[in-house]
């Protein structure tokens, strides 16, 4: 049997990952003393509910080593194959926490794959990945396919405040209070080696149209998904869904809420698109 491994930073809930037939690794995120598994122990709309009113800045971490070789021995044991499927591993320790508990077992049954990607983009991956076992594919023939669609997954994000960018040493204080006093909404990409800003948007109506023009401009393949993220902001990205659909564009979607690891860097009431592009 094929076992498809992502972690919590692919933004799937506990619940979709039993939908899916998937495992999902979970990372921790931290208020000061108080320390929770994402997903388990805070969910996305209680962590942001903290984001607005602990005074302690999240801080998070990875997926520990032991963690991955339970559940490699496990699926190892069983006769199975893996696939896993794992955040970025410039943004993040989990990924080569994953290598590294691979190497223990020297199987060929393991693969890692790094994403190169989070959030809305990693999550389509994995649901990807799940299409193609479900459509009966091999794990050699799943791995190949993930590892060609790569390039090809642009992930963008429109955020609402610069303020969380700014605790978190993104930009400047000045920067922010002028971004702040001008109403301008950064836009970040996700690239192999984080977060980039690549462009800025003026007022809030603009950052929907940025999304869609972005859309228009580089089309998604209509073979996959699009998956809108949120950051607690279901309504509006239930608006975004309509508007994409109302300017022609036919793809499935999918919306998914940006997890505690992303969402400390961005805060609330953020959009953002992942897909492939044809």
């Amino acid at each position: 049997m094929v076992r498809i491994i992502t972690d919590s930073l692919s933004d799937l809930t506990l619940a979709r990952g039993e939908e899916l037939g998937i495992d999902i690794m979970c990372l921790n995120v931290r208020f000061g003393d108080e320390e929770y598994v994402c997903g388990k122990e805070l969910s996305n709309e209680q962590f942001y509910e903290k984001l607005a009113t602990n005074p302690n800045p999240p801080a998070s971490s990875a997926v520990n080593p032991a963690a991955f070789t339970e559940i490699f021995k496990k699926y190892l044991d069983a006769g199975d194959e893996m696939v896993c499927i794992m955040f970025s591993s410039k943004m993040s320790a989990t990924c080569q926490n994953a290598v590294i508990a691979a190497s223990e077992f020297n199987s060929p049954h393991i693969r890692i794959i790094d994403c190169e990607n989070a959030t809305m983009g990693q999550g389509l991956l994995v649901e990807t990945a799940v299409r193609m076992r479900d459509e009966g594919m091999d794990a050699d023939t799943i791995e190949k396919n993930i590892r060609e669609l790569l390039p090809k997954v642009m992930t963008y994000i429109v955020v609402e405040s610069m303020e969380y960018l700014k605790r978190g040493g993104r930009i400047s204080g000045t920067k922010a209070l002028v971004g702040s006093l001008l109403r301008v909404h950064p836009v970040l990409k996700i690239l192999p080696d984080g977060a980039s800003p690549i462009d800025k948007v003026k007022g809030k109506k603009s950052c929907n149209a940025w999304l869609i023009n972005k859309l228009l401009d580089e089309p998604a393949n209509k073979d996959y998904p699009i998956v809108i993220g949120h950051s607690n902001a279901l309504d509006q990205a239930e608006q975004l869904e309509q508007q994409i659909k109302d300017a022609g564009i036919k793809n499935t979607f999918i919306t998914n809420c940006i997890g505690p690891i992303v969402g400390t860097h961005i805060g609330p009431n953020c959009l953002g698109i992942g897909y492939v592009r044809d």
